[in-house]
């Protein structure tokens, strides 16, 4: 199963954080904005695994694409890449093998 650990943490807070001092956000509003976000992602990692072991495809869909967003919200667009390619997978051949493999590869990036 998987779950975020403190590598995945530490590289999304270093990207997210950079990201969002571009905006001129305060500190504080940055710290509550990732610590926002990265339980977001943990919500969604959870699902995923759930939909992994349903093997529910059209679930799995929208859960990396709702992922993708706040991914991108943070800044991590290469980790956001990785999970838009699930969609674009499936439409290609909806082997649910194919497409658990590319979530499994998309959730490695969040590791850096």
């Amino acid at each position: 199963m998987t779950q975020i650990n403190q590598e995945m943490i530490e590289n999304i807070k270093k990207k997210a954080k950079k990201h969002l001092e571009g905006f001129g956000f305060e500190n504080d509003d940055i710290n509550e904005l990732i610590e926002d976000g990265i339980n977001s992602i943990k919500s969604k990692l959870f699902l995923i695994e759930k939909a992994l072991k349903e093997k529910n495809a059209e679930t799995l869909i929208k859960i990396t694409h709702a992922l993708k967003g706040i991914l991108l919200n943070m800044g991590m667009e290469n980790e956001a890449e990785e999970f838009r390619k699930v969609k674009r997978l499936y439409e290609k051949d909806n082997s649910f093998e194919k497409l658990e493999e590319q979530v499994r590869k998309a959730i490695s990036k969040l590791e850096g």
